[in-house]
C-alpha cells in the first residue's frame, strides 16, 4: 500500500472480513470487493467533497481473494471516499451513506456523477431504552407507504422524508396499525434514461459488484454528448430499479440528506415508541451476490433496529436466509417459502417469522366481492387459510395496482399519464365502477362504492392472515385511475391527505375493525384452523356455511357464504376463552335471509359490525337474519343475563319454503 499526498496519516493493514467503511479504533477500515484487477486506489476527501486530502493505492500485498483492505488512521468522521480501478472511479457497494443525491428525482449532470461519495461511516446515535415491539404476525396490522409520498400532501413540518413519517407516528397507531411496511428506502438510482445500459456500469451503479463478473469501461470518464442534456427522461417514484445501494438509507428521503442514517433511526425510534414495527422492501436485482444480500439484512438489523423485510425470494437462497441464526428473531417475507425444506416435520418455530406475500387474496377476494360465480367456496378458503409454520399477508390493494377508491370507481385503468400510449399496468383489475366511470356525485352511486369499501377493508380483517392496508385507503386515496403510478411523483402518486376530511366515515370504520380484530383473538388465532371439534366442546373450529345453516353451497351460481368461527378455540386469558362469530357475506345485489347457526349454553347471537346500516347492530331475536345487497355482517355470541334465557322466534326453515 502507498498513501498519496501531503496530508499526515498511517496505515497498516486493514481487516478483509468487514466490507465497506467501519470505524476501528483511532481509524477507519476499509474493505472492498473487486474482482479481476490487481490494484485499486482509495481517494479520501473532506465531507464537502472539494478537498481531496490523500489516495491510497492498494495492491496484491494488500488483496485477499477478490478483496482489498487498508486501516488508515484518521480519527476524524467527517470523511467522505471513492474508489478507483483502470482510470474508472466508483462507489463502494457497502456505503454506509451516499453523499451527493440530495434532491429527488434530479438527474445529475457530469460533474454532479463525478462528485458522488461514500460516507467513511454512520452517524452516532443514542438509542437510549428503545425495544422492538415483537409484534407477532396473528396481532398484526401492517400498513405499507412510500416514505416520500406518504407526507408529501400532508399537513407536517418535514415532508416527503423519514421525520414526517416519524409525525404520523400517532396517526398510525390510533388507526389501530401496529407495523409499517416501508417501499424500498435504500439508495437507489430513480432516474430511468434511455441511454443506461444495466451490463455497462455507470458512476453511480454498483452493479458489477453485484454480479460474478466485472466489465471496465473505461469510456465512462468522456465528455457527454451534448445532445444526452436534452433527452427525456422519467422518474421510477416507486424505487424498483436496478440500482442499488443496499446500506444506505436514500438521502433525498431526508430533510438532511447528511444526515439520512440519523434520521432513519429516529423514525425507526419514533414507530417502536408507539408499538409499531419497521419492515422494509428490499428489492433485489437479477444477479445481486447472496452473500451481499444477507449482509445487508444483519446491517440493517444491527445498524438500524429493523424488524423484518420483504424480499423478491427468486433473487435470494430462502433456506440460507431462512436459517441465518443473526435473522432469527427477524420476520421474512417472501412469495412462498417451502416450509419441509427449511423446518424438519417435527420443529414448530417459535415466533413464526416467515410470511407469504402473493396476489392470491387479493384476486379472490375481488372477484368475490363483486359477485363472480364460483367464487364463494374458493373465498371462504382464503379467509381461512394460514400456513402451517408460516403465516400470509392479506391484502385487496398493493402499490401496483388500483388503490382502494379506484377499484371501485374504475372499471378499466387510466394510465395515459405515464405516456406510454396505455399499454403499462394489469389489464386484469377485477375491479367494478359501480355504474358509472370516474368521479359521480350521485348518493347512490357513492353510498354503494362506500359499502364496496367497507366490504374489501372487512374482509381482509376479518381473515386469519395479516391485514395489510395501503396507505390512504384507509379514507379514500385516489390516483384518478391509474393502476401503474411508479413514475407519478406528483399527486397523482402521492397521498392525498384531503381525502381523510371528506371520508371520515371509511377512517372511523377502519378503527373499529382494527379494535374488534385486536379484542379477539379467534379473528386471528394463533393456531392453524382445522375444520374439526379436537376440544369435543360440540363445535369446530370453523366451519363454513351457505343461506342454510351448516350446508355450504358448492353451485357456481352461489355469490354468498357463512363462516363460523368457535370461541372456544382461541384464549382470552389463561381461565376464559373467546366469543364464538359468525360471518355472513352477501355479495348478491339483492337482499338475502340467513339461517343462523344455533348456540349451545344459553348464548345468543348480536350483529357488532355491518357494513351497510340496512342491517342493524344489536341482539339477533331471530332464527334469521335478512343482510342488505352486497353486504357482510358479523355476529358475536353472547352470554344471555336475564332471568330466563331469551327465546328466539322460530320461522320456517329456507327448504320449507
Amino acid at each position: 500500500m502507498k498513501v498519496i499526498g501531503d496530508y499526515n496519516v498511517s496505515v497498516k493493514p486493514g481487516d478483509p472480513y468487514v466490507l465497506g467503511a467501519t470505524a476501528a479504533g483511532k481509524g477507519v477500515n476499509y474493505a472492498v470487493s473487486v474482482p479481476s484487477v490487481s490494484e485499486v486506489t482509495l481517494h479520501v476527501y473532506d465531507l464537502s467533497g472539494k478537498t481531496l486530502l490523500y489516495s491510497v493505492r492498494l495492491g496484491e500485498e494488500d488483496r485477499l481473494g477478490d478483496i482489498f483492505s487498508v486501516w488508515v488512521g484518521d480519527a476524524s468522521k467527517d470523511r467522505s471516499y471513492v474508489y478507483e480501478t483502470k482510470g474508472e472511479r466508483f462507489l463502494d457497494p457497502y456505503s454506509r451513506l451516499v453523499l451527493g443525491r440530495n434532491t429527488f428525482g434530479h438527474k445529475l449532470t457530469k460533474k454532479e456523477r463525478k462528485s458522488l461519495r461514500s460516507l467513511a461511516a454512520c452517524h452516532d446515535f443514542s438509542w437510549k431504552e428503545e425495544r422492538h415491539p415483537g409484534v407477532p404476525y396473528t396481532d398484526m396490522v401492517l400498513y405499507k407507504l412510500h416514505v416520500r409520498g406518504f407526507t408529501m400532501a400532508a399537513g407536517v413540518a418535514h415532508k416527503g422524508t423519514y421525520l414526517g413519517v416519524s409525525e404520523k407516528a400517532e396517526y398510525l397507531r390510533e388507526l389501530g396499525v401496529n407495523a409499517v411496511l416501508l417501499m424500498p428506502c435504500t439508495e437507489f438510482n430513480e432516474i430511468d434514461e434511455p441511454e443506461e445500459n444495466e451490463d455497462v456500469p455507470s458512476f453511480f451503479s454498483s452493479k458489477f459488484y453485484r454480479s460474478s463478473t466485472y466489465k471496465n469501461n473505461a469510456s465512462s470518464d468522456m465528455e457527454e454528448d451534448p445532445s444526452q442534456t436534452e433527452r427525456k427522461y422519467r422518474v421510477n417514484y416507486w424505487g424498483y430499479t436496478g440500482h442499488y445501494f443496499f446500506f444506505a438509507p436514500k438521502a433525498s428521503y431526508a430533510s438532511n440528506p447528511e444526515r439520512a442514517d440519523a434520521e432513519f433511526k429516529t423514525m425507526v425510534k419514533k414507530l417502536h415508541e408507539r408499538g409499531i414495527e419497521v419492515l422494509m422492501e428490499m428489492n433485489i436485482p437479477s444477479g445481486t451476490n447472496r452473500s451481499m444480500l444477507v449482509d445487508a439484512l444483519r446491517f440493517w438489523v444491527r445498524e438500524y433496529h429493523v424488524d423484518g423485510f420483504r424480499i423478491n425470494l427468486e433473487q435470494a437462497d430462502p433456506l440460507l436466509l431462512a436459517g441465518d441464526p443473526y435473522l432469527s428473531g427477524t420476520k421474512l417475507i417472501g412469495g412462498g417459502w417451502d416450509i419441509p425444506a427449511i423446518y424438519p416435520k417435527d420443529r414448530v418455530p417459535s415466533p413464526v417469522r416467515l410470511a407469504e406475500f402473493h396476489d392470491g387474496f387479493r384476486t379472490d377476494a375481488r372477484k368475490f366481492l363483486k359477485g363472480d360465480e364460483g367464487m364463494a367456496g374458493t373465498f371462504a378458503g382464503r379467509i381461512i387459510r394460514r400456513p402451517d409454520r408460516s403465516t400470509i399477508i392479506n391484502y385487496i390493494t398493493d402499490h401496483n395496482g388500483f388503490t382502494l377508491t379506484d377499484l371501485y370507481m374504475y372499471d378499466v385503468k387510466h394510465n395515459e399519464a405515464n405516456g406510454e400510449r396505455g399499454m403499462d399496468g394489469s389489464d386484469y383489475n377485477y375491479g367494478w365502477n359501480c355504474g358509472s366511470e370516474g368521479p359521480d356525485r350521485r348518493k347512490r352511486i357513492r353510498d354503494l362504492r362506500l359499502k364496496m369499501r367497507k366490504n374489501a377493508m372487512l374482509a381482509m380483517f376479518l381473515s386469519q392472515g395479516v391485514p395489510m392496508i395501503l396507505a390512504g385507503d384507509e379514507f379514500g386515496n385516489t390516483q384518478d385511475g391509474n393502476n401503474n403510478a411508479y413514475c407519478q411523483d406528483n399527486p397523482v402518486g402521492w397521498v392525498s391527505w384531503k381525502e381523510a376530511r371528506k371520508n371520515a366515515e371509511l377512517s372511523a370504520f377502519v378503527k373499529r375493525m382494527a379494535e374488534l380484530r385486536a379484542k379477539h383473538p379467534v379473528l386471528h388465532n394463533p393456531m392453524p384452523l382445522r375444520g374439526t371439534d379436537y376440544l369435543s366442546c360440540g363445535c369446530p373450529d370453523v366451519s363454513v356455511h351457505s343461506k342454510t345453516a351448516w350446508r355450504p353451497d358448492e353451485s357456481p351460481y352461489n355469490r354468498s357464504v357463512g363462516i363460523l368461527l368457535g370461541g372456544e378455540f382461541a384464549v382470552l386469558n389463561k381461565t376464559e376463552h373467546d366469543d364464538s362469530f359468525y360471518l355472513i357475506f352477501n355479495m348478491y345485489w339483492e337482499e338475502q335471509v340467513f339461517e343462523i347457526p344455533h348456540l349451545s349454553g344459553g348464548r345468543t347471537w348480536k350483529v357488532v359490525l355491518a357494513t351497510d346500516p340496512a342491517v342493524k347492530e344489536g341482539p339477533v331475536t331471530d332464527t334469521r337474519l335478512a343482510v342488505a345487497p352486497r353486504t357482510i355482517a358479523v355476529l358475536q355470541s353472547e352470554e344471555f343475563h336475564g332471568t330466563e334465557q331469551r327465546k328466539r322466534k322460530k320461522t320456517k326453515t329456507p327448504e320449507a319454503e
